[in-house]
C-alpha cells in the first residue's frame, strides 16, 4: 500500500508541472515589438479590477472604470500610454472594453436655421 502512495505522488509531480507550464501566470509583460499599433489612440475602459505591467515588469493596480489610452495589441494585452508623467505599460485585452464616442467628447448636432 505505501508503495502504491509513492507511485502516485511520482506521476503527480510531472502531471503538475505539465499543467502549471500550459496555464502561465503571465507575470511578464509583453514587448514592444510585438505590439501591433493603431492608426489612432482609442480610450478603453477597465471592466475589472487588473493591473499595468511596464516593460521593466513592474505592476500598477488599476482599479475598475479607470480610462485607458491603448495605441495597440499584441496577441493577448493591450499597450497603454499615458499623457501625464504616468508609466506606460501592458494590460490583459479580457480586462477592458471601448468606450462609444472614442475620446468621450460628446458629439452635438448642429442645427442649420433657415433665414426668412
Amino acid at each position: 500500500m505505501e508503495a502504491r502512495r509513492t507511485t502516485k505522488r511520482k506521476s503527480l509531480i510531472p502531471c503538475l508541472i505539465i499543467l502549471i507550464s500550459l496555464f502561465p501566470l503571465d507575470a511578464r509583460s509583453g514587448s514592444i515589438d510585438e505590439v501591433t499599433f493603431l492608426n489612432k489612440v482609442e480610450v478603453y475602459e477597465t471592466i475589472v479590477d487588473t493591473s499595468l505591467i511596464t516593460q521593466e515588469g513592474k505592476r500598477f493596480p488599476i482599479a475598475k472604470g479607470m480610462r485607458l489610452n491603448v495605441v495597440g495589441f499584441t496577441t493577448t494585452e493591450a499597450f497603454v500610454i499615458s499623457r501625464m508623467d504616468k508609466p506606460n505599460g501592458f494590460v490583459r485585452k479580457t480586462d477592458i472594453s471601448p468606450i462609444r464616442g472614442g475620446s468621450g467628447i460628446r458629439e452635438e448636432i448642429i442645427k442649420e436655421e433657415t433665414l426668412k
